[in-house]
């Protein structure tokens, strides 16, 4: 069974949280080979409609700057308006790395 969480509030809109699969980058043993292509068409569907929140994830251990998810997103969205990023698992970030994170 899903996850269901509720909340209300007055006048707040109905949203639906969608939760893609990661963007694969090859395709893994049992896998069809396109699944990169499908990963990326399918959250490309999502991210397209004006009406979507972009939730970026990313681990603070990823190279942000080649982060597909990020890249995908800047495409989709280009001001940034509907797009919240989010880092996770700091605490496999290098010592001394932290500094370089805005």
């Amino acid at each position: 069974p899903a996850d269901r969480l509720r909340v209300a509030a007055p006048g707040a809109p109905d949203l639906t949280l969608v939760d893609l699969p990661g963007l694969a980058r090859v395709a893994t043993e049992g896998q069809a080979r396109d699944v990169p292509e499908l990963t990326r068409r399918l959250a490309i569907s999502y991210a397209a409609a004006p009406a979507s929140l972009l939730l970026v994830v990313v681990a603070c251990n990823a190279d942000l700057a080649t982060a597909d998810a990020l890249r995908l997103a800047a495409e989709a969205d280009p001001d940034g308006s509907r797009t919240v990023g989010v880092l996770t698992k700091p605490d496999l970030m290098d010592p001394g790395t932290e500094s370089g994170v805005e």
